[in-house]
């Protein structure tokens, strides 16, 4: 008998079919379960490598065994004449059968009740545009001193290289932040080069000894693996600098010098000691660490106190306190304001040395964002000039971009993201802010496939987790959202941009105690109302006092104050609020009108607090606006929930139950979820309206079957609003 046939006789591949599928539908409940559970990944890998490794046991076992009616015996011992082999094949195809059965039964019930509405989609890190020949990555430099204790000079001289390359016309440099990411790890750099889009790698090391330095580079082919250059250059340390220029001037020729241009700035000049104590710093607030940036403040204090007049340092001092501060985006407790003002002493100081240091133009334009009197165009013009200084700061066109869609200008703000991006994936803000700017058009894909480029350079890190809980927030599945956010949380816990992603899930579901455990200032002013709790919320919103710009995070507190004032019933108390911050409700309107429509949140709740109030002419001047911006979010293409409710909240303030209803259902027809969503007084004309209460309870339906994933009881309202 052939070695098939006996293979045959003997089940094993009945019992190979049979036991793969049985693995399959472990592992799929196995998944389901782990995800649940907020299991680790390890948990579900380790199985799966049990799994595989009880296969060829499982095979050897079904040929030298046989299951007869008297129980398990050798094959040998098996009386062929006797043998109920046929049977038993008989039998597994049955338990085969059943099993698929089980396992399609499982997966529509998953795919139908658990499954996200869209799953993050699987992406090449292989970027569709081709690689530009005159592109080039420079991966941090390793550090080969004695010690091992020159990892922070080593990283430093690497982007001084770096940004010295970025000033060259014409050649493409990839980002600081996805060329550092590959540091520690041994990747071949034919993958990195793919991942990064370029075609050349720079990589080398530094050797530090005394006041005596090494560094060797290497400039390599990404396509071939072929070296391109090589070089080793040994200098004292007081010449640093020029070692920097020079080998940046040494790839360029071997970049073909005709082509790319050989002008290359200077670097700032300072003492060893004081460079030392910048390069540490810098590298410390890349972090967003809270700590790490606090430690970068003393480290700057020092440098200064050394060179007084070293112009970088006075722009990294005045950078580092804004993102200290505890304004929207960013990371610390220093009341802004105190921020701000000591920020600006600082840069104001470095632009006075050194007019054509683009760091302290573009930390200049930031701190406009945040200053009163300062307006969104002179905002925008600083930040361009720091551009046209050097094109290539990551940072400043990122927080361009954020001032080009406060001005409206959506398509220049989106290109320059996408800008950033495509030199640097790894650059979190940028990639965050681009995740929301896709998100506001509803544009998954794009979010998917930009957050699965990310994850495969850096696994799972606290930006991937908050922007794939932001994709599943914004498509309606609060349970998955809540999973992500709340793992981003936890690996950076004062990202106030993560804090007000989480808290919009949180709220979602009706999880409103939490919110105040994790949210930001604004984001607790709302959990407390919505508890009830009105007193408490006043006191929190009264701890951040309304500047005088357009800005977002002006736009926000604006938004936290109206609202708080209808739910709490303090409609008289709303219009002296505007009374009292602006000249007069016109001025208030021109203050947050936007292109866009995207800076109107307000209106709604402010219009029925007028109203209320018995303000006629007010309120008509308040929805009038609400509709035009409306009509501007449709335009803008804006078709995130805040549009939604925008176009809900003017018909419940001017149209008719029918408008009311169509709106309502759109949200639900865009997967909307919420336990509160519709119990806002601005609603209260429709509470007694059957299909409104059907549709409501639709979408609370769906909140508490997000709660359900999670493990939470239904939602309880903690108050009634009347």
């Amino acid at each position: 008998m052939s070695l098939f046939s006996e293979l045959k006789r003997r089940n094993v591949f009945r019992v190979a079919i049979a036991y793969v599928i049985a693995s399959w539908l472990v592992l799929q409940v196995s998944q389901f379960v782990l995800e649940a559970i907020e299991a680790p990944a390890w948990v579900l890998k380790a199985l799966l490598l049990l799994v595989a490794l009880g296969l060829p046991i499982v095979l050897l076992f079904s040929w030298a065994y046989e299951l007869t009616p008297e129980g398990l015996k050798k094959e040998q011992d098996v009386d062929r004449s006797g043998s109920v082999t046929h049977g038993t094949g008989k039998k597994l195809n049955q338990i085969t059968i059943a099993m698929v059965v089980a396992l399609a039964v499982f997966v529509v019930i998953d795919r139908a009740y658990f499954a996200p509405s869209s799953l993050p989609v699987a992406v090449s890190a292989k970027d569709t545009a081709v690689r530009a020949e005159k592109s080039i990555a420079v991966l941090a430099f390793e550090d080969l001193s004695a010690d091992g204790d020159q990892e922070y000079f080593a990283d430093g001289l690497s982007e001084e290289l770096l940004n010295v390359l970025a000033r060259m016309p014409d050649l493409q440099v990839a980002g600081r932040t996805s060329s550092f990411a590959f540091k520690g790890q041994n990747r071949d750099l034919r993958e990195i080069g793919e991942i990064l889009n370029v075609a050349n790698i720079l990589e080398g090391s530094v050797r530090k000894a005394g006041n005596q330095i090494r560094v060797t580079a290497q400039l390599i082919n990404a396509e071939t693996g072929f070296h391109l250059y090589s070089d080793t250059y040994d200098r004292d340390l007081t010449d640093v600098f020029a070692v920097q220029d020079e080998i940046a001037a040494a790839i360029t020729g071997a970049l073909r010098t005709e082509l790319i241009g050989t002008a290359v700035q200077e670097t700032a000049q300072t003492s060893i000691a004081a460079y030392d104590l910048y390069l540490v710093a810098r590298q410390k607030i890349y972090t967003r660490d809270i700590n790490e940036m606090k430690e970068a403040s003393r480290l700057l204090d020092q440098a200064l106190a050394l060179d007084g007049e070293y112009a970088p340092a006075l722009a990294q001092k005045a950078l580092v306190l804004v993102l200290l501060s505890d304004g929207v985006g960013s990371y610390g407790d220093i009341p802004v304001a105190e921020a701000t003002a000591a920020a600006r002493l600082l840069v104001d100081r470095a632009i006075a040395i050194d007019a054509s240091l683009a760091e302290a133009h573009a930390v200049s334009g930031l701190i406009m964002g945040t200053e009163n009197g300062k307006s969104n165009v002179d905002e925008i013009a600083v930040l361009e000039h720091a551009l046209s200084l050097n094109p290539n700061l990551d940072n400043t066109r990122n927080w361009l971009s954020t001032a080009y869609a406060e001005a409206s200008r959506n398509e220049e703000s989106r290109a320059l993201l996408e800008a950033v991006v495509e030199r640097d994936p790894m650059f979190g803000p940028a990639f965050n802010n681009l995740i929301q700017s896709y998100l506001r058009t509803r544009d998954f894909d794009l979010g998917n496939a930009l957050v699965g480029r990310v994850e495969r350079i850096v696994g799972e890190t606290d930006d991937v987790n908050q922007s794939w809980g932001m994709i599943a927030l914004a498509q309606g599945d609060s349970a998955r959202a809540i999973r992500y956010l709340k793992k981003s949380y936890e690996l950076n816990p004062r990202n106030t941009v993560n804090q007000l992603w989480y808290g919009g899930s949180l709220a979602s579901i009706g999880e409103f105690e939490t919110m105040i455990e994790v949210g930001v200032p604004l984001t607790v002013a709302y959990a407390l109302d919505q508890l009830g709790r009105y007193d408490e919320a006043q006191a929190v919103l009264d701890t951040a006092p309304i500047g005088k710009s357009g800005n977002d995070a002006n736009n926000a507190i604006i938004n936290a104050n109206t609202y708080h004032f209808m739910v709490s019933g303090q409609h008289d108390v709303a219009v002296r609020y505007v009374e009292e911050n602006f000249a007069n409700l016109d001025a208030m309107l021109q203050q947050f009108e936007r292109t866009d429509g995207s800076n109107s949140s307000y209106l709604g709740p402010l219009a029925y607090s007028y109203l209320q109030a018995g303000r006629e002419l007010e309120f008509k001047k308040l929805t009038d606006a609400l509709a035009e911006s409306v009509a501007r979010r449709k335009v803008a293409r804006d078709k995130s929930y805040g549009s939604i409710i925008n176009s809900i909240s003017l018909a419940a303030l001017t149209g008719t139950d029918e408008e009311v209803l169509t709106q309502v259902q759109t949200f639900i027809d865009n997967n909307g979820v919420g336990v509160d969503v519709f119990d806002a007084p601005i609603f209260d004309r429709m509470q007694e309206n059957a299909e409104f209460q059907k549709l409501d309870a639709i979408v609370v339906k769906r909140a508490n079957q997000e709660r359900a994933k999670l493990g939470l009881d239904p939602y309880q309202p903690a108050l009634s609003n009347n």
